[in-house]
């Protein structure tokens, strides 16, 4: 686990306190960690916590031609998409979205779905999140899936 901690942790840690859009080339180009890494990675060892990434993904339910995703359809992506790239644990909560048309420039409301994830760092870990977004937005004609990332420590 520590190769992979050393791989990913210094792009994830230079999010700490913030958040940040996910792509896999960006993920490879951030800047290196600040002092306030060396401050929660302290504040994490006292508390005797691992450190760990925390994944918000943003899905919206509405279809865009009409009609929403399912209880069935959301349920099964969940089972045959999420849960497989993150068997450890998840939650979802239900919200109602705001966004903007990238093609209208009009502002929608829409339920929605956030799925939050809080996983130790892995080398693979773009690959999964980008997987699941991909899947979402082709079965569902989405133009996007948000996601969050921000670093910390856990302990349970």
């Amino acid at each position: 686990m520590m190769a992979a901690y050393r791989h990913i942790l210094p792009a994830l840690m230079a999010l700490s306190g913030a958040t940040a859009w996910l792509h896999p080339a960006m993920a490879r180009s951030l800047p290196a960690p600040s002092v306030t890494t060396e401050v929660a990675g302290t504040t994490c060892t006292a508390l005797h916590a691992r450190p760990d990434v925390r994944i918000s993904l943003l899905f919206g339910l509405r279809r865009p031609r009409g009609g929403r995703v399912t209880k069935r359809e959301w349920n099964a992506f969940l089972r045959d998409t999420v849960t497989p790239r993150f068997p450890a644990g998840l939650s979802v909560l239900r919200v109602e979205g705001q966004w903007q048309d990238r093609e209208s420039g009009r502002i929608g409301h829409e339920p929605g779905r956030i799925v939050w994830i809080v996983t130790p760092p892995a080398p693979d870990l773009a690959d999964r999140i980008d997987a699941i977004r991909q899947t979402y937005r082709t079965r569902f004609q989405q133009q996007a899936v948000g996601v969050t990332i921000t670093a910390g420590c856990d302990a349970f």
